[in-house]
């Protein structure tokens, strides 16, 4: 028997995806923790009055400031791409960074997620993210490689002349 399935709109999805809290997050997750939220842990709705319920399994979302921005990891990982012939496996990046900024990350930032990943690990994959939406990382190397762009080298060069 094939599961139902629903039809929804990108702008729809797209409010979807602001709620998910890691890579592993799939949409029927991010729709079970909204329901969660709005029924109460009973599945009844909640009223008014009540409280909404805390959020179980995991660390609680962590408080604005609490965490290393990610753009933090930015120079640190263009340097360590730089310096390795400009393209590396992200279990190597993400090694590098721990050895590189370990002393940098905060409590929150050492957390594990309720998927099991540590926080920080996943917020180093959302900084990829971004630097590959700003042309910095490669958007077209293959899985699980992380690759500088000339652009890429070019915001790391000038940044390190800033900083001198």
């Amino acid at each position: 028997m094939c599961p139902p399935s629903i039809n929804i709109s990108e702008g729809t999805y797209q409010r979807l995806h602001r709620h998910t809290l890691s890579f592993e997050d799939t949409p029927e997750d991010v729709i079970l923790r909204l329901l969660d939220r709005a029924e109460g842990s009973d599945g009844a709705a909640p009223s008014p009055s009540s409280p909404s319920p805390p959020r179980s399994g995991g660390p609680s979302r962590a408080a604005p400031g609490s965490l290393l921005p990610l753009t933090a990891y930015w120079i640190p990982i263009l340097r360590f791409l730089d310096e390795n012939d400009g393209a590396a496996p992200s279990n190597d990046v993400l090694d590098a960074l721990e050895e590189r900024m370990g002393d940098k990350f905060t409590a929150k930032d050492r957390e594990p997620l309720r998927s099991g990943a540590i926080r920080w690990r996943n917020r180093a994959r959302f900084a990829r993210l971004r630097m590959k939406e700003r042309g910095l990382l490669s958007d077209r190397s293959h899985r699980g490689i992380w690759e500088i762009t000339p652009f890429g080298r070019q915001f790391l060069a000038e940044e390190e002349v800033t900083s001198e």
